[in-house]
Formats: structure tokens, sequence, C-alpha cells
């Protein structure tokens, strides 16, 4: 009797593990909990201080990741921009890895406020700077020229020149220098309430850009535009010739060594550059 009592027990207990196991079976892997990782209890500001601390790539990654939606909500902010949204997305992510690795808790702002005005600057400085390629190659060199003589006013002066001050260091007359600063102050000094685009910002008036005085082996600066303007219109290897002969001073010879040309070829290509740029500019300047 005990021995069959004891059978009948086996047989109940079989029966119990084979029912759960074949409930198991038929689960679907949706009914199942999904399985809980070793960064899911961790906050934002938890993976920041771990990646300072650890620099572990699988707690950047995770930040990263989470903060998605955070980035496409900031990027909303410049729907006003010609820029493709996958170069800014991009952008903006650089701007959240900055951010993961500069954050500190101790100044009381949550990681995510932190990141919005991080990545929010970072945008903006990549659409500025975006601008400030788009300019004419004249008008970048003459602005790094005004702000090189600003520098060097305040070092000897311990004060900030005046526009008439600035106009005889760079020899460029009044009206000029006010055009260069209107154009790059523009794309400086903007409020966050008020985008700028493409079309907001257009090249300077090169019209108002000539010359205080004549300087000796020098063209006046609104040749020197108009020619900056003209070289645009050549073919790169007609463009690298005159840089290479005209601004390097190099001879037909050694301009051929360093393009992979003979010295015939160079002087073919040499006049027909200058007539490219006689028919552009409409006179003779070399």
């Amino acid at each position: 009797m005990a021995r069959q009592r004891g059978a009948q027990i086996d047989d109940l207990e079989w029966d119990e593990q084979r029912t759960t196991e074949t409930t198991l079976r038929r689960l679907r892997p949706v009914d199942l909990p999904a399985p809980v990782g070793p960064d899911d209890a961790l906050t934002n500001e938890d993976l920041a201080s771990l990646y300072q601390t650890r620099h572990e790539p699988v707690h950047l990654d995770e930040l990263l990741r989470r903060n998605d939606g955070l980035l496409h909500h900031v990027l909303k902010r410049f729907q006003y921009s010609d820029e493709p949204y996958d170069d800014l997305f991009q952008v903006a992510r650089l701007g959240l890895l900055k951010a993961a690795q500069r954050y500190d808790p101790v100044k009381g702002n949550s990681f995510s406020t932190y990141a919005v005005a991080i990545v929010d600057g970072e945008i903006r400085h990549y659409l500025r700077d975006s601008l400030l390629i788009k300019q004419p190659r004249w008008a970048r060199a003459l602005y790094r020229r005004i702000q090189d003589a600003q520098a060097d006013f305040y070092r000897q002066h311990l004060r900030s020149p005046s526009i008439a001050e600035l106009s005889q260091a760079v020899n460029v007359k009044e009206e000029g220098v006010l055009e260069i600063i209107r154009i790059y102050g523009a794309m400086t000094l903007h409020s966050f309430d008020e985008p700028f685009g493409d079309s907001d910002v257009g090249p300077p008036d090169r019209s108002l850009v000539r010359s205080v005085r004549q300087e000796t082996f020098s063209l006046p600066i609104e040749d020197r535009v108009m020619l900056y303007e003209a070289l645009s219109n050549l073919s790169d290897l007609h463009k690298k010739i005159i840089y290479l002969l005209f601004f390097r001073d190099l001879t037909q010879q050694e301009v051929a060594d360093e393009i992979g040309l003979t010295q015939r070829s160079v002087s073919r290509e040499q006049t027909k550059a200058l007539e490219r740029l006689k028919a552009v500019l409409g006179r003779k300047i070399f």
C-alpha cells in the first residue's frame, strides 16, 4: 500500500513538471519579460558619471541611445536651416558626447538640461561657421586682418581702436571696414529668438571695399578683390598654376616639377589661364 501511494505521488510530481514545461514552451517571446540589463536601472546622471570615471564605451553608448529623442527635439529649433538634417544630427550627437564628457552634477542641473544647452550651442556654432565658409575668400582674409589689427592695437594702446584707426591699419577705407564688420557681426551676434539662414547674410558689397593709399609692389584691395573673384572662374589646374607662378613666385620649371607637367605644358596652360582672367576682368593685371 505504501509503495502504491509513493508511486502515485511520483506520478503527480511528474505530471506537474511536464505541465509547467509544456506551458513554458507555448509561451511566445513577447509574453516573457525582457531581461534587465546592468544599465537599465541607471539614470542619465549615473551613466555620465560612470563614463567619466571608468571610460567604458558601454555607458557612453547607452547614454547616446537613450537621448536620441532629445537630439531630435533640439533640432526642431533649426528647421529654418538649409543644412541637411543628417549633418545637423551628427553635429548634435557630437554635442551630446561633449555633454557626457563635461557634465558636473555638483552644479545642480540635470543631465538633460545641461545636454540641451550644449547641443544647441554646438549646432549654432556649426551653422555660423557654415555661413563664414560660404563668404568669399577675400572677405575672410580681410576679416582676419581686421581682427589681427584690433588685437595688435589693443596690446600697444590698451584700448580698442576706432574705425578710423582700423582703416589706417588695414589700408581699407572706413566704409569697407564697416561693411566687413557688419557681415561678420550679423553672423556672430544673433539672438536665440532670431535665427538666420543663408538668405539672411549675403556676401559683402565689394564696391565699398577700397584702399586708403597706394602701397608699393601691392595691388589695391579693390583690384585684389576683383582678382580673387576672377580666379574662381578658372579650373583647378589653372588656379594652381597662377598661384604658384604669381603668388609663390616660382619659375615655370619649378611649377612643372611640383605638379608633374613639362615646362612647355605649364607655359601653354599659363597663357590659357591669363587669357581667361583677362576676359573675365576686362583688362590686364599680370
